[in-house]
């Protein structure tokens, strides 16, 4: 394998060039000097800050020894660059305007690919809605899509963790950073906001449970003596603009690629993990393109979580090779470069579409090539939630037969001052650790219901996507619908994959219905999976009304981010089994 510092000698270049609105960009070029040029080239824009040097960055090293320009560059606001932060709101124009200039470049052949994961997957995909001449090839790893559907926001909810980490540790940090140089705040209010900021995202679960939530950074910044001409607001400045619109509208629409997916005509490596954040948005990238645009569009799926590809994930370890180091992601996106970038086909891309996912199992799993995702022989297989009593901690059971016209519904209180507690699953970068952990403990509180299969007389192979619909009724004014997959072994219960949805937005995210006395039809979206459990082992089903601080606990209100502490009440939550009220749970079986 080729090591993460290139063994070729590199010259490294900084300069600026000008947004369409004439804001100056930072941008910072490692070109090999032992090569000739024109070079490809392989851009990254990162709100993250420009690395020095290409050392172990993935695939910049093995792209300088290959002959490759690399190019990185501060987004607007950030690093070195002008203007001022506004998440995702300028990165189409920005970006495309990124690649015409690189493109332009003497030392460049004209095309240029992108590459990068997390935001700078995000900004990638944006860029291309604008079609900038030069754009050969995109290459997003863990890349959100909308974000207000299932990255920062899921179905109504909040995801907590990561927005609550990411605008104070990401944003606000660097936005004190940055009034601190400009001499806007001194150096003891610069620490004290900083002390502030690490308070705040060291004790998650008590910020995320801060009433009312769209007041969090005067909370959070209360003892920090900010100068007159500094606000709380200002150190988050996307704070008020995302929680003062809980319905999807034409803010978030302006930034959301899904829409427009048919603008991007241009090749996508798309990767992502199993137990990432931002798998459903890398999916929907994968699947919207392949559907929408004319270029082939190609997927890579590991057990991997938002920061760590090692294949050790939470308590499970799935082997040597389900690392992406032993996968080859790095060469991968080499080859991939290559054969679109550079115009010089290689494997496996000269063979048609690439989709490979890691079929993770207890103690290990294995690669498998595919069709497309889900598989086109994979089936849909629906199962019954059954109960078995009305005390949630009785049990109830997944049947793949029908309930009777009367069957007992189960009951239990959400309490949002003692929410169900978030363990492991989809994270990102706060401090409950991400990825699959025995839930045992979880399942023993009264305010979780679970429902299990029999021991499986065959092995059960998931393969796509994975739904409940969950008949429900509230006496608050709202609630969530929290369900989570899990395969039940004597070794634990280990979740596979999850989801949420907030009742009010059970008819959509762009319209709030209210919630009615009478049970309601909600439909919990829990992602995707490939995952086989053996026979003998159990498929268990949790439903639950919180699941924090992976989401803000629901205050029990109308208004859950405006609620006061003398807003929150607990809630009676039920959930119905019988004949037309039944609740099922949908999985994609292999075939």
């Amino acid at each position: 394998m080729p090591p993460d510092e290139p063994t070729a000698a590199y010259r490294t270049d900084d300069y600026t060039h000008e947004a369409p609105d004439g804001t100056h960009l930072a941008i910072r070029v490692f070109r090999p000097t032992e090569a000739n040029a024109p070079f490809p080239t392989l851009l990254q824009r990162t709100p993250y800050g420009r690395p020095e040097t290409p050392e172990d960055l993935g695939v910049a090293a093995r792209a300088i020894d290959a002959g490759y320009a690399v190019a990185y560059e501060d987004t607007r606001g950030r690093g070195d660059s002008g203007g001022a932060f506004e998440p995702w709101i300028h990165e189409a124009a920005d970006g495309a305007a990124t690649v015409e200039w690189l493109a332009d470049r003497p030392w460049s052949t004209g095309r240029v690919g992108t590459y990068g994961g997390s935001s700078p997957g995000q900004v990638q995909v944006l860029a291309a809605l604008e079609r900038p001449e030069g754009l050969a090839a995109i290459a997003p790893m863990f890349a959100p899509s909308d974000l207000h559907r299932a990255d920062f926001f899921q179905d109504g909810a909040m995801n907590a963790q990561a927005t609550l980490t990411w605008s104070f540790d990401a944003v606000a940090a660097d936005t004190v950073d940055r009034l601190h140089a400009a001499g806007r705040l001194d150096d003891s209010t610069a620490e004290a906001a900083h002390d502030a900021i690490e308070s705040a995202t060291d004790e998650l679960l008590e910020t995320a449970t801060t009433r009312p939530l769209i007041d969090l950074p005067a909370a959070v910044f209360a003892d920090v003596d900010l100068p007159a001409d500094v606000a709380p607001a200002d150190l988050v400045p996307h704070w008020d603009a995302w929680l003062s619109r809980p319905t999807y509208d034409d803010f978030w629409r302006s930034f959301d690629p899904e829409p427009d997916y048919g603008r991007i005509e241009v090749p996508g490596l798309h990767v992502t993990g199993w137990y990432e954040l931002c798998q459903s948005g890398t999916l929907a990238n994968y699947r919207g393109l392949r559907d929408r645009s004319s270029a082939p569009q190609h997927l890579v799926v590991g057990p991997w979580t938002h920061g760590d590809t090692s294949g050790e994930a939470g308590d499970l370890n799935f082997g040597t090779d389900a690392s992406a180091d032993a996968y080859g992601v790095w060469e991968t996106h080499l080859a991939f470069f290559d054969t679109y970038v550079r115009g010089r086909p290689r494997p496996p891309f000269d063979d048609g579409r690439l989709v490979e996912t890691f079929r993770t199992e207890l103690g290990g799993g294995g690669w498998e090539r595919h069709d497309d995702w889900p598989p086109a022989a994979a089936e849909r297989e629906r199962w019954f939630l059954r109960s078995s009593g009305t005390a949630a901690t009785d049990g109830g059971r997944l049947t793949r037969d029908p309930p009777p016209k009367f069957e007992s519904p189960d009951r239990w209180t959400h309490d949002p001052t003692d929410p169900v507690p978030t363990r492991g699953g989809p994270l990102c970068c706060g401090d409950v650790d991400d990825g699959p952990y025995d839930r045992r403990a979880v399942e023993r509180r009264d305010d979780v219901c679970t429902y299990t299969t029999p021991p499986l007389s065959s092995a059960l192979e998931l393969a796509g996507p994975v739904r409940a619909d969950l008949t429900l009724a509230t006496d608050a004014p709202d609630a969530d619908a929290v369900a989570t997959l899990v395969h039940v072994a004597d070794e634990g219960t280990y979740p596979i994959t999850s989801g949420i949805r907030r009742l009010r937005y059970r008819r959509g995210r762009d319209r709030e219905v209210p919630v009615p006395d009478d049970p309601v039809r909600v439909a919990v979206d829990m992602w995707d999976t490939h995952y086989r459990v053996p026979a003998g082992d159990r498929l268990g089903l949790e439903v639950a009304s919180s699941d924090a601080p992976r989401f803000d606990p629901h205050p029990g209100t109308g208004r859950p981010w405006r609620a006061t502490e003398e807003d929150v009440r607990p809630a009676a939550q039920t959930l119905f089994h019988e004949l037309d009220r039944e609740s099922t749970l949908t999985v994609t079986r292999a075939r």
